[in-house]
């Protein structure tokens, strides 16, 4: 089954779902092992991470549409209004953070990505850049302050960090404690036995 039904998620958004959870254990293990007792000046091999953060975006974005395209399996009968409200809001700021992460990445680096057979130009050279800079009266430096600290220095170490534990504990005391189908019908494309 490749969409989803209101009971199950299909193979395709069963999918992209580790997918993005591969990607972004890559993305993080790749900058945990560069910076691990870095404490100024240049990360020695930094396009390693920016590769791999950046191009999670064209996948994200199909992860995206296509579940705004799909409906999505209902919430198990019983559970508490809170639940299904703290559900609903970390999916939410997840997507939004999934999304925000490798634009702020990218905005707030002056190096650009290089894949090797072609490079992306930093940001503060592209053409929206000179006008962001001169409508506003901003220098690349000021901007790099704002991107940098929501990438590195709080989203990146502790935000994001904390919503995927938070995700992923959910969907652990859903299995073991609830003994309900919110994790199972994220592992198999396959209904749930009445």
């Amino acid at each position: 089954m490749l969409r989803n039904t209101e009971t199950s998620y299909g193979s395709i958004a069963i999918f992209l779902h580790w997918l993005m959870v591969l990607w972004i254990l890559t993305a993080w293990l790749v900058i945990t092992w560069l910076t691990w007792g870095h404490t100024e000046g240049p990360i020695a091999g930094l396009n390693y991470h920016k590769v791999v953060g950046f191009t999670i975006l064209p996948p994200l974005v199909f992860r995206v549409i296509w579940r705004l395209t799909n409906p999505q399996p209902k919430h198990p009968a019983g559970m508490p209004r809170w639940q299904v409200r703290a559900s609903g809001i970390s999916h939410f700021l997840l997507y939004f953070l999934l999304i925000a992460m490798p634009i702020s990445g990218y905005f707030g680096n002056f190096g650009g990505v290089d894949y090797g057979i072609f490079k992306v130009p930093p940001f503060w050279q592209t053409g929206m850049a000179s006008w962001i800079f001169d409508t506003f009266g901003i220098t690349p430096e000021q901007w790099d302050v704002f991107f940098d600290s929501f990438h590195y220095r709080i989203v990146g170490p502790y935000i994001l960090p904390t919503l995927i534990a938070a995700h992923a504990g959910a969907a652990i005391f859903h299995h073991a404690v609830q003994k309900d189908e919110v994790l199972r019908r994220m592992l198999s494309s396959k209904p749930a036995q009445p």
